[in-house]
Parts: structure tokens; sequence; C-alpha cells
């Protein structure tokens, strides 16, 4: 078995996560805290919203989680929203901290790319995040939106999989 640098190996997994079961919204949740803590150290924001997030919320969410996992530990998670036939909104997006620099966002993301239908996908983070801006724009994403959130500058990227926005 061939070890990726940092210890981790190419047996990761990735799957459809059942929310909706305590304990996993509570894994996702405290996943979801420890990313979190991470970017907003980075971005400077002392009051940041996703870290407002509780496991039941993630229980009560209507959107799909997908998970990256390795030796049955989380690593990182997507959450999409499917807005209609025509979008996909990434709506969070986190990898654990241990895990940061390492192929598993990438890998994640490649792999979200290849689930979804809808012609576009958007995902939005704080305009300071530059890691979370260059991994976006590493896999075809271009920013489409200037914004500000609770005295965060925030930006929305897109990437159209048919190769048009419209």
């Amino acid at each position: 078995r061939r070890q990726k640098p940092g210890g981790l190996t190419n047996d990761v997994v990735f799957a459809e996560l059942d929310h909706t079961d305590r304990t996993m919204s509570d894994t996702i949740a405290t996943l979801l805290r420890e990313s979190y803590a991470v970017e907003a150290e980075l971005i400077g924001a002392r009051d940041f919203p996703p870290l407002r997030r509780a496991a039941e919320d993630i229980r009560e969410s209507q959107s799909t989680f997908i998970g990256c996992s390795s030796k049955n530990r989380l690593l990182a998670v997507a959450e999409l929203e499917h807005e209609d036939e025509r979008f996909t909104n990434i709506a969070g997006f986190v990898v654990h901290p241990a895990c940061f620099r390492r192929g598993i966002g990438s890998r994640l993301l490649k792999h979200v790319l290849g689930l979804v239908g809808p012609p576009t996908v958007t995902v939005s983070t704080a305009a300071a995040n530059v890691p979370a801006v260059s991994l976006y724009e590493n896999h075809g994403f271009s920013i489409v939106k200037h914004w500000s959130f609770e005295d965060l500058e925030m930006v929305t990227l897109a990437r159209s999989l048919s190769g048009n926005m419209c």
C-alpha cells in the first residue's frame, strides 16, 4: 500500500452520510467546528456564523452530505443543496485540520463534481480564505460575485459542468 505524504493512504472512501442519525450528525458537527475554528482564525472573524451550527441543525437539514473517510475516521465533508435542475450549491465544505494540505479536499471536491447532475455548481467562502478560493479555482471555479455577510467579505464561485453558465 502506497503512503501519501503525512501518513494518509490511498484507501479513502467517499459515501453519502446519514446526517439524520444522531451519532453521524454529532460527528459531522464536531468536524465542522474543528475546521471552521481554523477558518475563523485564518480570516480574522471573531463571531463566525458556521461555528453556531448545532448537530440538531444538521439532522434537520434537507441537504445531502458526502463524506470522505479513512479507517472509519471522517476526514472531510461536503454539504450539497440541490436548488433545482440547473444548480447545485456546495453549502459547506470542510476538511479536518490534521488533513489540511494533503489532497483530501481536492479528492472530495473531484468526487462531488462527479456526482452532481446540474450543469452549474456554486460555492461561497470568505474572500480572505485564500486556501479555499485556490482549491475551487484549481478545479475550474471562477469568482462570480463579491458580497458581505455579518461584516465578512465573501465571494461566490461557480463552475459550469456543461461549458456554459446559462
